[in-house]
């Protein structure tokens, strides 16, 4: 991957408005676009691989959003958690 997307990813993962933008882009040719318009010269082979792992859950994602993680590694409630 090239410095522009390594560029771009570490931004997406500091403003969750930016990755919220480029999330509501469903065309690649438009995404590409978003991105240069933004000074990131990212080639469409790279934002489609982006897309694509942005779009597929982590097993850790996963786990947690079936809620048998509480973030810290195990499936015990918190203290005062409620749970």
């Amino acid at each position: 991957m090239s410095g522009e997307f390594e560029r771009l990813t570490a931004d997406l993962r500091k403003d969750p408005d930016l990755l919220q933008e480029l999330g509501e882009i469903t065309d690649l040719d438009r995404a590409v676009q978003w991105t240069h318009t933004r000074g990131y010269k990212v080639t469409a082979d790279e934002l489609r691989e982006l897309l694509a792992s942005h779009r597929e859950l982590s097993d850790d994602e996963l786990e947690e959003a079936a809620g048998g993680d509480w973030g810290d590694g195990t499936a015990t409630p918190p203290p005062g958690s409620g749970g």
